[in-house]
């Protein structure tokens, strides 16, 4: 029962961790537009009148959090999904027994990792919460580093996931697109 509702939990953050990565990287792609478009034509057609009509620095911060979101928030899903960065060779020529040992290692490693990342990261954002981002004055750097820890956070819980009930890689939900879900 606590294993199904905690899954099903998780489908959840998986879902919201895609669509945030997903929406970060289309912002980031308009952002990088609009700030092209500006430099070279500071004349901005009407329908874009809700952008500042200067070739200032805003798009570059913007920018630079909408990755940060993309990368960490982006790492936790595919963290989930087993599609992050993993070294095979040295797993694909061990015993099946040393395999497990050697995943459990670094599951455990991933944990504390991003405990290190939590800690630091939420540290980090309430020393800089009250810093305006001097080209987004709305923003403070405490704000615009929140990804960080958040995405960590996300990832320690399909971590611990993982740990207590084991891969969720090879189901539909994270598969989605995948050869491996006939998609």
């Amino acid at each position: 029962m606590m294993k199904n509702n905690y899954i099903r939990v998780m489908d959840v953050v998986y879902r919201i961790c895609i669509w945030l990565s997903g929406m970060s990287l289309l912002f980031m792609t308009f952002i990088y537009l609009v700030g092209i478009y500006a430099r070279f034509r500071p004349d901005f057609p009407g329908w874009l009148g809700f952008l500042p009509h200067a070739s200032t620095s805003w798009p570059e911060p913007l920018s630079q959090i909408c990755m940060i979101t993309f990368s960490f928030v982006g790492a936790a899903a595919a963290y989930r999904a087993g599609g992050h960065i993993a070294i095979t060779m040295l797993v694909d020529n061990i015993s099946p027994a040393a395999r497990k040992g050697v995943q459990f290692f670094v599951d455990i490693a991933m944990l504390v990792t991003c405990l290190f990342i939590i800690h630091w990261g939420v540290t980090g954002c309430m020393d800089a919460w009250d810093d305006i981002v001097p080209s987004l004055p709305f923003l403070t750097s405490g704000i615009t580093h929140l990804p960080v820890p958040l995405g960590s956070f996300f990832t320690l819980l399909f971590v611990l996931e993982k740990l207590l009930f084991g891969s969720q890689s090879h189901r539909e939900l994270v598969q989605f697109g995948s050869a491996k879900a006939g998609h």
